[in-house]
């Protein structure tokens, strides 16, 4: 809310800044080129909405902490589901692009990255029914779960199309735009492992031992998503050929489905690929950049 906040007074304060000037353009600026190519690059600043996870595999163990430990046998479970919130932090981001302008219409090519510190958020285990696993009554083994991601980095290739709107103050030119393309959705540096440990000095004796229903997992996960977005923005003339402005946009992507594999697993016993899944809502960002361009040829 404050980064958003911060966005609109950025906005206001620019738009009090132009009409600060009470000068309109009787004409089209003479300095800005109405046609040729042109290289540009943004760099700034981004926040992310929260992400939903939602996670399952097929292990049938029942593990020593879980209320099922206790029966005789011990009963196959059907699979394990789980649930998380990804909160993204403030972060990074900038574009590299090559367009071409016709008139007021300008097509672009462009690649980005944002990137974003996150918080992974634990919310829910089930068994793969959805029904929730109870707590083992007086058991003496402990569970030490620990799961985090370190960042989610979007990377895009878009095909953007922009209109610079009419009656623009003098060497001001706003503008709008849409883009399409596809990107790489990557939660980056992924961890997940479960450890069992005794308690009791008595030191009881389990068969398979305790460090069988240990699991690892870590690495990127990564998805290529479709990708959305929507610009606006200003650039103001700084000569024939250079151009600087800021540019608000909002991006959207759509959601990641990505299997992952475990380094230490109880079911490899059985399975030795032995998968997970995990799948992410789509990502939804806003993104404050200062942008140039630079303009070439006809």
């Amino acid at each position: 809310m404050r980064f958003m906040l911060a966005i609109f007074f950025t906005l206001f304060g620019l738009d009090s800044l132009f009409h600060s000037s009470r000068v309109w353009a009787q004409s089209e600026d003479a300095s800005r080129p109405r046609s040729g190519w042109y290289v540009g690059a943004t760099i700034g600043a981004g926040q992310a909405d929260d992400i939903d996870q939602n996670g399952w595999n097929r292990d049938t163990f029942c593990y020593p902490t879980d209320a099922c430990f206790d029966l005789d046998p011990i009963p196959r479970i059907s699979g394990y589901r789980w649930r998380y919130n990804v909160e993204p932090d403030r972060g990074n981001a900038f574009e590299i692009a090559i367009g071409r302008v016709f008139d007021r219409k300008r097509l672009e090519l462009s690649v980005a990255q944002k990137k974003n510190g996150v918080n992974q958020v634990f919310r829910s285990v089930t068994d793969f029914d959805g029904v929730r696993m109870e707590d083992r009554r007086g058991g003496t083994i402990a569970s030490n779960t620990r799961a985090w991601i370190d960042d989610l980095i979007v990377r895009s290739f878009s095909l953007n199309a922009y209109y610079d709107l009419p009656g623009a103050r003098v060497g001001i030119s706003p503008y709008l735009g849409v883009g399409l393309g596809a990107a790489q959705f990557v939660m980056a540096g992924a961890h997940f492992s479960n450890d069992h440990q005794e308690t009791s000095d008595s030191g009881q004796f389990y068969d398979p031992p305790l460090s069988f229903y240990n699991s690892r997992q870590e690495g990127d996960l990564s998805d290529v998503v479709p990708a959305w977005s929507f610009h606006t923005g200003a650039d103001y003339s700084l000569g024939d050929r250079t151009l600087l402005g800021l540019k608000l946009t909002y991006s959207m992507t759509g959601g990641a489905e990505v299997p992952g594999k475990y380094s230490i697993h109880p079911m490899q016993s059985i399975d030795p690929d032995f998968p997970s899944h995990n799948s992410f809502a789509g990502v939804r960002h806003w993104v404050l950049t200062l942008n140039a361009k630079r303009f070439f040829g006809n």
